[in-house]
């Protein structure tokens, strides 16, 4: 798979709150800083969906720009907003950097 394709099933992912098809789109050192300088790795993914799921039934992304092997997106779950910084590469995505 492309990095391209990584990316679209990453997003894919969370917009569908659907764990394997997250899980299946990130590395093994995979890492999403979330607020308040918490960390979670490939294998808290799927009980971090869980907890989304109870903001919402889907995850709305919107305003995605690609350069290179970063991506910024905003997105919306429930009344949260915030925006991401993504790394990818032909592997999975690497990390996200979570606003809001």
């Amino acid at each position: 798979m492309s990095a391209t394709d990584k990316l679209s099933g990453y997003a894919s992912g969370f917009s569908n709150l659907d764990a394997a098809t997250l899980v299946a789109n990130v590395t093994a050192d995979y890492q999403l800083f979330d607020k308040d300088g918490v960390i979670h790795g490939k294998d808290d993914l799927p009980g971090y969906l869980e907890e989304l799921k109870k903001l919402g039934d889907s995850m709305a992304i919107t305003d995605v720009m690609v350069e290179g092997d970063k991506a910024w997106c905003k997105w919306q779950i429930g009344d949260i907003v915030g925006a991401g910084l993504i790394s990818f590469g032909d592997d999975g995505v690497t990390q996200e950097q979570l606003f809001y």
